[in-house]
């Protein structure tokens, strides 16, 4: 793998970084910046990062620290009406309103 400096670069470090943080894909952050995944690939590992995860076990990850009456309460709150991703929705937006 190469370290050297490229002039040419379509996207820094930095955003790439940023967008990995927010959990984007390695292939949404490719297309934003019109490069292949492979190009971000790379560039995450020269930087000693891991990607994002972006399985679709990302939820029972989180799942697995909570007690089955906290997933109760969490199902109750849920359902047609609010969807888990509206849901951490609204908590971020509420987090980032009310620092």
């Amino acid at each position: 793998m190469s370290t050297a400096y490229r002039v040419n670069r379509k996207v820094e470090d930095a955003e790439i970084i940023r967008l990995n943080s927010l959990g984007y894909s390695l292939s949404r952050i490719a297309d934003e910046y019109d490069c292949h995944i492979s190009t971000i690939t790379l560039r995450l590992k020269a930087l000693g990062i891991p990607p994002a995860d972006t399985r679709r076990t990302f939820m029972e990850d989180i799942y697995k620290v909570f007690t089955p009456n906290q997933l109760e309460t969490l199902a109750d709150k849920l359902g047609p009406h609010l969807s888990i991703k509206d849901h951490v929705r609204n908590l971020i937006l509420k987090d980032l309103l009310n620092p």
